[in-house]
């Protein structure tokens, strides 16, 4: 599972009504890169306080679209070169969940009769396939100084778990962007949906900061690396600006076909 996720940085607050007369969302547009020209990749991201779309581009130049809605609660994974589409619903995120943590177990039983060795070996394929998601805890971040990103001055700050550096992120104020809080309201949503099929999975949608979380503004870079397999995953946005989008780019092309989820054999 490609940690897309990664890809939408935003936050979870709701504090603020934009005027009517003001465009109401925010494109973001950044660049994920892991170190490897071939996994390289580039998305763009447009966001309204309720619904959020995510265009994401390989290094391969393959796209994907992932649309969700934080009313309805519904996410999309549309794939615009078969003109296919699929729809994960509230009810197959909590069935998914329960298959993932049944495999979890299952992972965990099979991992205590192995040797030192193999469980190494098995974490580290366990956490490729989930894109680093199969760690549990949160990083505890610590501010270490200023940057600049975005042409922005910036609070760096060093993720930490188990008392292991993991994580750098540079902060900027949603102010200084011309943003405010309510503006990413939509992320929160997206979390708590994510967090149905894996929690850590929801932990990783990187967002504004919050005491909870040890950090505070938007981040516009970071740098996550894996404790087990070693990978870091770099993103940065280039631009962030608001913007006006058609009500169609959040909905499915009507003569797309509808797939079922791998993993739900439905």
């Amino acid at each position: 599972m490609r940690p897309s996720t990664l890809l939408l940085a935003a936050c979870f607050a709701s504090l603020s009504v934009l005027p009517a007369a003001a465009a109401d969302g925010v494109l973001l547009v950044q660049t994920v890169d892991d170190g490897a020209k071939t996994t390289a990749a580039s998305s763009q991201v447009q966001m309204e306080p309720t619904r959020i779309r995510t265009e994401i581009h390989d290094g391969d130049g393959r796209r994907q679209v992932v649309i969700f809605n934080g009313v309805t609660e519904v996410l999309h994974v549309v794939d615009p070169a078969a003109r296919t589409y699929m729809e994960v619903t509230r009810a197959d995120a909590e069935k998914l969940g329960g298959m993932m943590s049944a495999a979890m177990a299952a992972f965990q039983q099979q991992m205590a009769n192995m040797s030192p060795e193999q469980r190494q070996m098995m974490e580290q394929k366990m956490a490729g396939m989930l894109g680093g998601a199969a760690s549990v805890a949160r990083p505890e971040y610590k501010k270490v100084g200023t940057g600049k990103a975005l042409g922005h001055a910036c609070d760096q700050y060093e993720g930490y778990m188990a008392g292991r550096k993991t994580s750098e992120i540079c902060t900027v104020a949603p102010e200084t962007l011309g943003f405010s809080l309510a503006d990413f309201a939509v992320l929160g949503k997206l979390s708590d949906f994510v967090r149905r099929i894996l929690p850590q999975l929801g932990d990783q949608i990187v967002g504004a900061g919050s005491p909870e979380l040890g950090y505070a503004g938007i981040p516009v870079r970071t740098a996550t690396t894996d404790p087990r397999s070693g990978r870091t995953v770099t993103m940065q946005v280039t631009e962030a600006r608001r913007a006006t989008f058609d009500d169609a780019i959040f909905a499915v092309p009507a003569d797309y076909k509808q797939t079922a989820m791998p993993t739900m054999g439905r």
